[in-house]
């Protein structure tokens, strides 16, 4: 029996006597139910889209992450921020641009809440759904295709997962990975049910898009709420590779 038994079992001899007992905790939190998707299908790299401040690598790593993390995040402060997080971290990587359609410089509308910042407009029911949320400024920021650079990253014959998280780019993300694709083993997208902002692909039509390259949906997680009218505008969606 190992130590870690050992210590149950007398815990358990104490606890159950007076109607006690421990058992294995289990969770639905957002990031265990993401993390149990990687566990199961053996990802090993996570390609981090829309990074911001590392939150959401952060909050991958507590709930028990362990393999390689790449973070791409084009707006400065964000950077930083970033890179405070991933500093300590030796299989956390990060890059200083976005990923789209194109290579090139372009502009990037900042928002009060930085994680709302998008290189597309905001819409209206995007400033009434979040107020708070308003644009800023507009900074200038390096873009490149995931395809451009994916054989540089040192991925190659990896359990990839791609998470996009671009306020509205995501379909662009992805026609600039067309290519990778077919070396990722699954996604996860934030996905809009309504337009929030100017031009985007609905949730709707990127399904059907990532379902062409041979993936299906095994998991929704709900997302950003309509502060009045409580209707989901946003939401992530988990899909992997149809083993053929």
């Amino acid at each position: 029996m190992s130590l870690k038994n050992q210590i149950l079992k007398i815990i358990r001899s104490i606890l159950n006597p007076i109607g006690y007992d421990i058992v294995k905790h289990k969770t639905n939190h957002p990031f265990h139910i993401v993390h149990s998707h990687l566990k199961m299908n053996n990802i090993n790299v996570v390609l981090d889209v829309g990074a911001n401040g590392g939150q959401y690598s952060t909050e991958l790593r507590k709930a028990g992450y362990k393999g390689r993390i790449i973070s791409f995040e084009p707006l400065n402060q964000a950077y930083k921020d970033l890179c405070k997080r991933a500093q300590k971290d030796n299989s956390w990587q990060t890059f200083n641009f976005a990923l789209g359609d194109t290579s090139g410089k372009t502009l990037i509308h900042v928002s009060k809440h930085s994680p709302s910042s998008s290189l597309l407009q905001m819409t209206k029911l995007h400033k009434e759904a979040a107020p708070g949320s308003e644009y800023l400024q507009a900074e200038e920021i390096e873009i490149r295709t995931l395809d451009s650079l994916f054989n540089t990253l040192g991925i190659e014959g990896e359990k990839i997962f791609l998470k996009v998280d671009t306020q509205g780019y995501e379909k662009r993300v992805l026609d600039g990975a067309v290519n990778s694709l077919s070396s990722v083993s699954g996604l996860q997208l934030e996905l809009s049910a309504a337009e929030l902002y100017e031009g985007e692909d609905l949730y709707y039509s990127i399904c059907r898009f990532v379902e062409e390259k041979s993936f299906r949906l095994v998991r929704i997680i709900p997302g950003f709420v309509h502060k009045g009218t409580r209707e989901m505008l946003q939401f992530d969606a988990i899909f992997f590779k149809i083993e053929k």
